[in-house]
């Protein structure tokens, strides 16, 4: 089965196209890329020795500084390692965060107008508490009805 970029390239048979545009970054790939940011390499070169595109390659960088943030890495490291400045950072940030916004592993359930955030995980556990808390009280309910039948029996038979 071809990718994408594989139909893109039988396509476009003309256009010459960098043969890991496309592809899946690895590990060893990364780590290179940041060894080369952390060499002052220029982008062009960096993308001709990695064959890939430009844009491929300040994409994998906006990644990696998204992840960065996400792990708590300052933004001091994060311009340090990825070569991005503040701005462009700041903007990758905002926009991944609005698209992870309803994401499912980030669900943000409103309690009393406050936004908390919490995994699916312990969505799912507070969810499932609160339908046990909910049957618990309806118990209750059901069992104080019975209580002040009850009584009122009782008050029936005391007064009689």
């Amino acid at each position: 089965m071809n990718s994408y970029w594989d139909m893109v390239r039988i396509s476009n048979d003309t256009t010459d196209y960098p043969s890991n545009m496309g592809q899946k970054w690895s590990v060893q790939e990364e780590t290179l890329l940041l060894e080369e940011l952390n060499n002052n390499m220029d982008v062009e070169i960096i993308a001709q020795r990695h064959n890939r595109t430009i844009g491929g390659i300040n994409s994998r960088r906006q990644l990696i500084a998204y992840n960065m943030y996400l792990k708590n890495a300052s933004t001091e490291e994060i311009i340090r390692k990825t070569k991005l400045d503040y701005n462009c950072i700041k903007q990758i940030i905002e926009k991944k965060s609005k698209k992870n916004k309803f994401n499912e592993r980030n669900i943000k359930p409103q309690i009393d107008n406050v936004f908390i955030s919490i995994n699916k995980a312990d969505y799912l556990e507070l969810q499932n508490d609160i339908k046990k808390t909910k049957n618990d009280i309806e118990k209750i309910k059901y069992t104080l009805g019975e209580l002040v039948e009850m009584m009122k029996a009782l008050y029936e038979f005391e007064n009689s």
